[in-house]
């Protein structure tokens, strides 16, 4: 046999086939093309979250963490934190899912006009926004001056610095990024499904709890996570409308870090807050995985 025809070592590697070099190398320049974003995420993302962990228990003591543990304040604080980011979310939700409905059944005029009041806010900061209710809910704001003029009080109502102000604020925020999700898994509805129902003769009521709903819990539970999540972190807004008894958890942190320079507990406080994130994270993902249905199909 000549040389041109003699097989190649490739040749014998899958019973005589050639094996897929061209796909394992598109496979390698694809995977190479993430690098970039590992490399930066390992710098400015999980290099300072193993040094804030590292200060939250110097030399290896945990007397940081029983600091926490053992002052009722602090327990206090992290309480309040989740019963404000619970109240935020259930609100949000409320609000969200027929917002995301009226955008769905819009037509293109009424849509752009309910997106644009949708995407407005993400063009004013945060802060901005906060000192914006600061102005509307105090004593002698919009708000107070309206309830006045039409009767429904005699006096101005403390409507700043308690919980009110501050889920009213952190709501206002929150919204949109409850919205969006919610919007898109009911745009994956088929409208055919609803028409079906009526048909085999569900009312309007039986068909949306059994038929609309259900298909959209997918956006709901993202939405639910995302308002959560976000508003366990939340510093600006409390700080501004809240009071001392108002107080959550990311206050703590920064009042450590840049008044008291105790940098040690701060990043303890935030190390628990991390936590718990993570937690409602891998419970929220466990719940929504088996909550699936089963659709594989067994084989005889």
């Amino acid at each position: 046999m000549s040389a041109a025809h003699a097989p190649s070592g490739t040749d014998f590697a899958h019973g005589g086939a050639p094996a897929p070099q061209p796909a394992r190398r598109r496979r390698s320049a694809v995977a190479l093309l993430g690098v970039p974003a590992l490399l930066f995420l390992a710098a400015f993302f999980v290099y300072p979250l193993a040094l804030v962990l590292a200060s939250s228990v110097p030399e290896g003591s945990l007397a940081n963490y029983a600091r926490l543990w053992s002052t009722p304040l602090y327990g206090r604080v992290i309480l309040q934190t989740f019963q404000t980011s619970a109240i935020v979310t259930v609100i949000c939700l409320l609000l969200a899912y027929p917002y995301a409905y009226a955008m769905v059944r819009a037509g293109r005029v009424l849509f752009a006009l309910l997106a644009m009041c949708l995407l407005l806010p993400f063009w004013v900061s945060l802060l901005l926004r906060s000192f914006s209710w600061m102005i509307l809910l105090q004593d002698s704001g919009l708000v107070n001056r309206l309830l006045m003029d039409i009767g429904l009080t005699d006096a101005p109502i403390q409507l700043i610095r308690n919980k009110l102000s501050v889920v009213i604020g952190m709501t206002h925020i929150l919204l949109p990024y409850a919205v969006l999700p919610i919007f898109a898994a009911m745009r994956k509805v088929d409208i055919r499904l609803l028409e079906a129902s009526r048909i085999c003769g569900a009312g309007p009521l039986r068909c949306f709890f059994k038929v609309f709903l259900p298909l959209t819990l997918p956006g709901v539970y993202a939405a639910a996570l995302l308002s959560f999540t976000l508003a366990l972190g939340f510093y600006i807004t409390p700080a501004l409308l809240g009071s001392p008894r108002d107080t959550m958890i990311a206050q703590l942190v920064a009042a450590q870090v840049t008044e008291l320079l105790n940098l040690g507990f701060g990043s303890a406080l935030a190390a628990v807050l991390l936590l718990a994130t993570a937690a409602i994270f891998a419970v929220a993902g466990l719940t929504i995985q088996l909550g699936r249905p089963d659709t594989r199909v067994s084989r005889p």
